[in-house]
């Protein structure tokens, strides 16, 4: 099973730049096509959150265009950037973002009834793999927070698909990073605790994976051993990598990219970050050009 993830895709209104200097909806374009000429192809692609970036509604107009070009099925994460009602009611085709019944990417139907509220949370198997879609936001804060009614969905979600290789996949990451104006935005400790406590009785969680932080990051998930997770690069525009105390927050216009998590049996998870171009090559080891 491959899977690919896409992350911050901060897409702005017609016109506007995010940052005042980013055309996010051209880089979310760049990234597609990337992803629609990949060998071999993904499963499916999921995004982890904050697609938009004020929320508009125009924005997810945009949104909603650049994601129809993708040949790839798709799954849509909330971040703290985007608003549930909104992304509903743009995607309405998408009927895990409502619960009730879809097929997933192989044809089999799954029950993706969310943990009630007004959460978006989602269970989809990709063939031998589960995807645990779980909803940390926190509104008005830009940080995250897991409630109890969450948390309790996913020990549910976990124990249902006991035996099965499993993925959770979330906005924001349950651990601390270094880049410290980040980490004040993050999930709450309250949330990472629960958490914590959640995924540590479990032993078939492959991954964690989760956005916010704009670039590739890895930690054992602090509380339970073992538990590996991993933030993704942006499509767009990266956050700078300050890791001295009292670094002011900026942004970097380092190489956009995503993930590719590959399961196979036996091996688990592997993640892969993948850039995208242009760029030079690929060349041999003598230096000719491959065809």
């Amino acid at each position: 099973m491959l899977l690919c993830q896409i992350t911050d895709l901060h897409v702005s209104r017609p016109g506007a730049l995010a940052c005042e200097r980013v055309d996010t909806a051209r880089a979310l374009r760049h990234a597609i096509a990337t992803i629609n000429r990949w060998s071999p192809r993904p499963d499916a692609v999921i995004a982890t959150g904050d697609l938009v970036d004020t929320p508009h509604p125009s924005e997810y107009e945009v949104l909603r265009e650049c994601l129809a070009e993708l040949e790839i099925p798709l799954y849509l994460v909330v971040g703290n950037h985007d608003h549930r009602a909104a992304l509903r009611a743009t995607f309405p085709e998408h009927a895990y973002l409502h619960g009730g019944m879809q097929r997933d990417a192989q044809g089999a139907i799954q029950d993706t009834a969310h943990s009630g509220d007004d959460f978006v949370q989602y269970r989809v198997d990709l063939g031998p793999v589960t995807v645990l879609a779980l909803d940390t936001q926190s509104p008005p804060s830009a940080g995250g927070h897991l409630c109890e009614a969450r948390l309790a969905w996913l020990d549910a979600q976990l124990q249902a698909c006991e035996g099965r290789p499993t993925i959770i996949a979330m906005h924001h990451p349950p651990f601390d990073t270094g880049i410290e104006f980040m980490d004040g935005l993050g999930l709450s400790a309250q949330g990472r605790e629960g958490f914590a406590a959640v995924v540590s009785r479990y032993r078939h969680i492959e991954r964690v994976i989760c956005g916010h932080l704009h670039r590739s990051i890895h930690a054992v998930v602090q509380g339970a051993p073992g538990v590996m997770a991993s933030t993704c690069v942006s499509t767009a525009h990266q956050i700078s990598l300050g890791l001295a105390p009292g670094a002011p927050g900026s942004i970097t216009l380092e190489p956009p990219g995503f993930a590719m998590h590959l399961w196979q049996p036996g091996a688990g998870v592997r993640t892969h970050l993948a850039y995208v171009g242009p760029y030079d090559g690929p060349y041999t080891f003598d230096g000719a050009l491959v065809s």
